[in-house]
This record gives C-alpha cells, sequence and structure tokens, in this order.
C-alpha cells in the first residue's frame, strides 16, 4: 500500500494535462482541456481536463477521475502499477507499506522476479533472432507465412523459432552470463536422468505469453516435426510472474480494441487471435484450449461485461465447454456465443471469409447463450421427452446464476416459446432453483427476494426501489463531498449535524451504513469512517474528508464519482424529481440542510414502505398466531411511518417533500 502523503506528494507535481495528452489531442477551452475520449469512439468531444482540480472526465460513457486512475484505466494496470509509473515519470520516491512480507522478504522477491523477468526476455529476443536472421528460422518463417502472417504482424506478436539443436539456446545464454537454473525455472530448458542438459522448446514456433501490462511471463511452442512424438504445443510452467489460471492470450494487444468495443472475442488457439488481428477484428483473447476459471473470468470482466465466444463447428466440443459459460454468467457477464460452420475454426473461417465478412458474419450469427443452450439441448434430446426435462432443467440452472430479475423473468417468457412449455412451470422450477441456493448460501439476502418473488405463490413481486435508493445515496453523498466540513450557524459541520440532528446521534454511523444499498457508497462511508479514526489525534481530527480525499481514492468507482461531481452542476433526473424530491442548488446552510433532510426522510420513507409491502405479501398466507404476529407488527411499521412524518415535517404519501426550517 503506498501511503496517503506520498499520493497527495506525488498527485501534486504530476500534470494532469501532459498524462492524458499523452494518449488525447487536447485543445485548451478556458480553464479546461477538451478532446475525443480514449475510452470510447465518439466524434463530437465529450473529454474534459480539469488541471485546477487535477481530474479527468467523460461525458459519454462517464469515465473519470486523477492521473493515477487515468493510467490505471487506459494500460489496464493496478493502482499501484500506475502510481509506480507517474513516480518514475515525474522523480517522486513513493512511501509504500503493509507489504505481508517483512522488507527482507519483499526486497528478496522482487530481486527473484526481477531475474526471472531478465532471463525471459532475453529468451524472447533469442527466439526472436533466430526466425529473423538464421538460415534454420525459415521453417518457422514458413509455417507463419503459410498462415498468411505478414512481417508487421510476425513482430507486433513477437512470434519467434527455437532451433532444432539440443542446447542452441543453452549454449547461447550460459556464453552471455545466463545461469541454467534460471533458465530450468522458467521452463526454457531441462534436465534428463542422465544429468544432461537440454532445451525444451527445441525445434518448435514461438509464441510469447504477455501479461495485460505487456511483459513476457512464458511462451508456448508448437512443434514443426509431425513426426517427432511429441506433444503438439509445449507450455511454460507456473512461476512467481506466470499463473496460468489467471492468464490468457492476446489481453494485452487487444486491450485498447476491448474497451473501445465494450465486447471481448473469446476463441480458443493463438492462431486464431493473431489470424483475427491481422484481418482488422482486434479485440480477441484465446483460453489457449483450456476450461475457463474464474481468475481468468475475472480478468475478461476488467475490460468489458461482454463476451462473445466463438465456437469450432464440434457440436461434442460445444457441450462440452458449457460450463465454462455458466461461470460468466455466474459473474454477471452477458453472454452471446456464435456457433461456425462444421469443420471451421475462427481462424480458417477469418482466411476464408476475409476479415470485413468475418466480422459481419459474428455480428449476425451471435446468438444470447440461453437460447443457443436450449437450442442446442433440445435437438439432441431428439423429441424424447425425458431427454427434455432434463435439457430444460440444465437451461434453468443457467438462467438461476443471472443476478438481474428482469433479466431473467424475460428469458423465461422466451424459453417458454422455445421449449413449447407453460411459463408458469418454468417460473415455478427456476423458484425452486433460487431456493437451493438460498439454502446454500443463507446469507443472500438477494437471493432471499428472488426466490420469494418466484415462488408462484401468486402475482406479487416486492418492488426493489433500486431507482430511488440509488438516487438519494448519490444525492447525500455529492452534498458530504462539498458541504461536508462546511460550518453551521450551531458550529457544527453540515455532516455532524447530519449525523447528531438527523440520524439519531450516537448510532448515526452505524444507521447511515445500514441504510445505504450501493457498494460504492458503502465504500466510501467506510472510508471516510476510516479517515476519521486515522486522524483522531492530529491537526485534522474532528474533520471529514476534502474533495482531494476523494479525487485521489486508488478505488476506480470513487474517484470517476467524484470527478464526475466535482467537473459539472450534478442535476438529478426530472423523473426522480417528478417522483421523488426536488433538490435546490444550495446556497446557504439551511438549504443544504433542508436538502439533506428531505433525503433522509424519504430514505426513511421507501425502508419503512418496503418493510410493510413484505408484511403484507407474508400476511396473504399466514393463518393463526402469525397472522396475529404480522397484524401487530404492520401496526408498529405504520406507527414508524406517522412518526418519520411527524419528526421530519414530510406528507409521506405525496410524491414531493415539504421543508421544515431547519435549525441550522
Amino acid at each position: 500500500m503506498i501511503t496517503e502523503n506520498s499520493l497527495d506528494q506525488l498527485l501534486s507535481v504530476v500534470a494532469i494535462e501532459q498524462v492524458v495528452g499523452d494518449y488525447v489531442t487536447l485543445r485548451k477551452s478556458g480553464s479546461r482541456y477538451t478532446g475525443l475520449c480514449p475510452f470510447h469512439d465518439e466524434k463530437t468531444p465529450s473529454f474534459s481536463v480539469t488541471p485546477s482540480m487535477g481530474i479527468y472526465k467523460c461525458f459519454g460513457c462517464n469515465k473519470g477521475g486523477n492521473a493515477i486512475q487515468f493510467v490505471r484505466e487506459i494500460e489496464n494496470v493496478t493502482f499501484v502499477e500506475a502510481a509506480r509509473q507517474l513516480a518514475e515519470r515525474y522523480g517522486v520516491e513513493l512511501i509504500e507499506t503493509g507489504n505481508r512480507l517483512d522488507d527482507d522478504q519483499y526486497q528478496e522477491l522482487q530481486r527473484r522476479k526481477e531475474g526471472l523477468q531478465v532471463v525471459l526476455d532475453y529468451a524472447q529476443g533469442f527466439f526472436q533472432q533466430q526466425l529473423n536472421d538464421t538460415e534454420e528460422g525459415a521453417i518457422g518463417l514458413s509455417y507463419f507465412k503459410e498462415r498468411g502472417y505478414s512481417k508487421e504482424t510476425r513482430s507486433y506478436w513477437g512470434l519467434g523459432y527455437s532451433p532444432s539443436a539440443w542446447d542452441a539456446l543453452l549454449k547461447d545464454a550460459e556464453a552471455k552470463g545466463y545461469k541454467k537454473e534460471k533458465l530450468q525455472e522458467v521452463g526454457l530448458v531441462k534436465q534428463n536422468d542422465k544429468g544432461n542438459w537440454y532445451d525444451l522448446y527445441r525445434g518448435r514456433v514461438i509464441f510469447p505469453l504477455k501479461t495485460p501490462s505487456g511483459k513476457i511471463v512464458g511462451f508456448a511452442g508448437r512443434k514443426m516435426d509431425k513426426a517427432e512424438n511429441s506433444p503438439k504445443y509445449v507450455n511454460s510452467p507456473e512461476t512467481e510472474l506466470y499463473k496460468k489460471s489467471d492468464f490468457l492470450y492476446g489481453v494485452f494487444e487487444a486491450k485498447q480494441a476491448i474497451g473501445k468495443e465494450d465486447n471481448t472475442y473469446l476463441v480458443e488457439g493463438y492462431t486464431d487471435v493473431i489470424t483475427l488481428w491481422q484481418s482488422g477484428i482486434r479485440n480477441a483473447v484465446a483460453s489457449s484450449g483450456t476450461a475457463l476459471t474464474p481468475g481468468q473470468i475475472k480478468l475478461i470482466r476488467k475490460f468489458s461485461a461482454n463476451i462473445t465466444v466463438l465456437y469450432d463447428g464440434d457440436a461434442a466440443g460445444i457441450k462440452a465447454s458449457l460450463r465454462g459459460i455458466d461461470l460468466l454468467l455466474a459473474e454477471s457477464l452477458n453472454v452471446k456465443v456464435v456457433a461456425l460452420p462444421q469443420g471451421e475454426d475462427p481462424d480458417s473461417f477469418c482466411q476464408k471469409l476475409g476479415g470485413e465478412a468475418f466480422g459481419e458474419y459474428i455480428k449476425e450469427e451471435a446468438q444470447n447463450f440461453i437460447f443457443f443452450k436450449a437450442q442446442l439441448l433440445l435437438d439432441q434430446a431428439a423429441g424424447d421427452p425425458i431427454k427434455k426435462s432434463e435439457a430444460i432443467k440444465d437451461v434453468l440452472q443457467s438462467v438461476s446464476l443471472i443476478s438481474d430479475s428482469i433479466k431473467r423473468s424475460v428469458l423465461t417468457r422466451q424459453l417458454a416459446a422455445i421449449c413449447q412449455v407453460e411459463e408458469a412451470v418454468l417460473t415455478q422450477e427456476l423458484g425452486l432453483l433460487l431456493r437451493k441456493s438460498l439454502r446454500d448460501d443463507k446469507n443472500s439476502d438477494a437471493l432471499v427476494k428472488q426466490a420469494g418473488s418466484l415462488l408462484g405463490q401468486g402475482a406479487w413481486v416486492l418492488p426493489e426501489d433500486a431507482f430511488s435508493e440509488r438516487h438519494q445515496e448519490a444525492a447525500l453523498f455529492r452534498l458530504f463531498l462539498l458541504y461536508g466540513n462546511q460550518e453551521l450557524k450551531s458550529g457544527q459541520s453540515v455532516l455532524d449535524y447530519t449525523l447528531d440532528s438527523i440520524l439519531d446521534g450516537e448510532e448515526a454511523k452505524d444507521q447511515l451504513g445500514d441504510l445505504l444499498k450501493t457498494e460504492l457508497f458503502q465504500r466510501i462511508w467506510t472510508d471516510m469512517l476510516s479517515f476519521r479514526v486515522r486522524n483522531k489525534d492530529t491537526e485534522l481530527a474532528n474533520r471529514w474528508p476534502e474533495p482531494s480525499f476523494y479525487i485521489h481514492h486508488e478505488e476506480a468507482q470513487v474517484s470517476a464519482w467524484a470527478a464526475d461531481v466535482l467537473s459539472r452542476q450534478y442535476v438529478l433526473s426530472p423523473t426522480f424529481e417528478e417522483h421523488y424530491i426536488y433538490i435546490k442548488e444550495e446556497s446557504d446552510s439551511v438549504q443544504i440542510v433542508q436538502s439533506i433532510e428531505a433525503i433522509v426522510a424519504n430514505w426513511k420513507r421507501i425502508k419503512v414502505e418496503k418493510d410493510i409491502q413484505e408484511a403484507l405479501f407474508m400476511l396473504e398466507t399466514a393463518e393463526g398466531e402469525e397472522q396475529e404476529h404480522l397484524m401487530s407488527y404492520l401496526l408498529h411499521l405504520n406507527g414508524i411511518k406517522l412518526n418519520i412524518s411527524k419528526s421530519m415535517g414530510t406528507a409521506l404519501s405525496g410524491t414531493g417533500f415539504g421543508n421544515k426550517p431547519a435549525q441550522a
């Protein structure tokens, strides 16, 4: 972890217009700079940089933050890596603490990693030199040229060749001072039972494996001699630099295109990715022939929530890979699939059609995974009623993994038509699956609501009111960011007054935490409390974070949110103003407090009305003593509702709020 003071020092010397200017052509516009956003396609500039605040903001795709966040987004590196890049550029020494290892262990680990990296970088240069500058390299060149790879493509992807001699790389490496033990550690050489050393990749073309930041962490070698009794591919072993379960081929080369397209094409092999790239389709990555892992899926999710899986035209192979797609759904990815014609793979079919036609084919043939899976399994059931029922249950299992209840509802309705089964039957079966998930995860409030609304006990569905809650929280934290430390006539700050007078004193901090439903604002509130605790014995005691705290936050969402609030006048949507609450532009402390009081009143109303509707739902099937308890509970909730109305001076049954004079 980088210390706060160190980050503040870094951001105080960084010129954000210079950092952004390396990637975006900026034009001066008053005190700001504008340009075309690097994160999405646009013709009219909606991207703004404000040097005085050290922030950038795109009003088209809503990305925003400070210089560290910009480097993090554009380079797809971690917060710490981005900070280190900027520190090196501006000559700032970063102070890092909190390593799980002690300093000596940490330094030793870093030295080991650097040593492995040096060896891998050497090998990459060796393989490329052998391909391009040696007589034997013509074997590899012939292979790549047969696939249609140009010199530019071979160079861009770092393709190489390993000589067929048993120890060509080993001899060259030792002559240049590299130790065979290090070469062995990264899988370049091996020792046989007789103690003799040999090159592992001999007689193979080489595909370097790169991290999302472009560092070489390993190699894949494809054999050229079909008669040789060895695997078709040899891959690097896992090291401190390379974890197979977290790796996807081509991410470094594809990351910017994925961001612009907001979609990832997932293929199987190295040559699939390279052929698509050379044909102009540059948002493809490969799983390298392995089943998808959670680590790989999280890597995909970093760049886009949308993924299109390109299948070879082999029904048996497709069915075997369905499990991996379920993992994608469980990670809230939007999944489409394209099945290529029988006998084709992305490499061969793209070369046959050409890049433009292949791209059009993908767009035309892509279909929702759920419908694709349903049709595939129903076709295999071939009219057998038992197999058909099993197929439907299998598809519903995939549907149950989708967290969005609206998507589930729409999919279920369309599945009913595809499967020729009544929608009510599918809904009931889906409810049972959700109940089973609930038993497996008893702490999941979301699953409780999902199961309750799908059990077939009537048409009533618990309203989520997510729209109103999200906007209430955004409005409240906007006021905290802009005015949290502003002093009222009573001597209290706006935020302290909110906690003491509006949110019930000592219990206010927990109460606010309980009210928050949006993950972003839960995190911000936790960090605000931590800030208060950390600074209780400093000159910042009894102060709340200033806007710079949010702008410099290492969490991308927090930094982007702060940039959004500070970059423009934050206007609530007309729908929100009409149906929930109208907040005036604050010009003095009284209006600020009135706004906060109105937000909290509506917030409490939503929570109480949800509890009332939930109790009414339970009352529909309750009997005897349980019914009496529920009636008492409803009376209790109604009393709370009246008390909120009385204490806040608010007509809760209306569409808006009246403001009582604030005791500011």
